[in-house]
């Protein structure tokens, strides 16, 4: 039987993110994805470790990497691979600003909160994945968002959990992103000898979203490498 491969989105997005990846890895690997909206990190890793059997990889973006990085932290006997991309492993620096997020889209004013995630999120010249985006968090919902956006508050500390592990490790990165840049990505790269590090230009908080064949042709070569043999 084919090792599970769990996807972890990003926030506010859906299955539709890895779209891609689920289609053009399936033969390798059985894909599934997971939208985890707990009220804490914790939470949504105990509830996923809870609900899958045995040993899997985990791939996560962004809300979706810092969930898979708590997974790992809490059962890293279980984890067989890992790929992260254009997350903070590092606890939120500034609560303030998500507890404005969180009200706002509570209040009213979930399409405009969506729209200023896009510009930020992803190069104004790809249209197609802006819209994609605004798709996928329209769909979601105001009442996801805002719990996810409540939920990285009780995001952990995770470079000691990455620095100690020694599992196969793909780090994917946009170097547009305007949340997480992709400094952070070679920090981790540099903590982890053994991982892949790939960046890509003009891409923003979505590689598999933006660059979704170019991901996919990577992770595979990465995954018949180093983890499924």
């Amino acid at each position: 039987m084919a090792l599970p491969l769990i996807f972890l989105p990003a926030m506010p997005c859906d299955g539709r993110m890895y779209a891609n990846q689920v289609e053009g890895l399936k033969d390798i690997v059985s894909p599934s994805v997971r939208v985890l909206a707990h009220a804490t990190f914790a939470d949504s890793a105990d509830s996923l470790l809870a609900s899958t059997d045995g040993d899997f990889i985990l791939a996560g973006t962004a809300y979706g990497g810092c969930l898979a990085m708590e997974v790992l932290a809490r059962a890293p006997d279980r984890v067989r691979g890992l790929w992260l991309m254009n997350c903070q492993p590092g606890a939120h620096p500034d609560p303030g600003a998500v507890r404005v997020t969180s009200h706002r889209i509570r209040s009213g004013e979930h399409e405009r909160v969506v729209a200023e995630f896009a510009e930020n999120a992803i190069p104004a010249h790809d249209v197609v994945s802006r819209a994609a985006f605004v798709q996928m968090a329209r769909d979601t919902g105001a009442d996801v968002f805002a719990r996810q956006s409540d939920a990285t508050l009780t995001r952990s500390d995770h470079w000691a959990t990455l620095a100690s592990s020694t599992i196969p490790t793909l780090l994917v990165w946009g170097t547009a992103d305007r949340f997480v840049p992709v400094d952070i990505g070679r920090r981790i790269a540099a903590l982890m000898p053994h991982a892949r590090f790939e960046s890509f230009e003009e891409c923003g908080h979505f590689p598999t979203l933006e660059r979704p064949s170019r991901c996919t042709k990577i992770a595979r070569e990465w995954l018949i490498e180093s983890v499924v043999g």
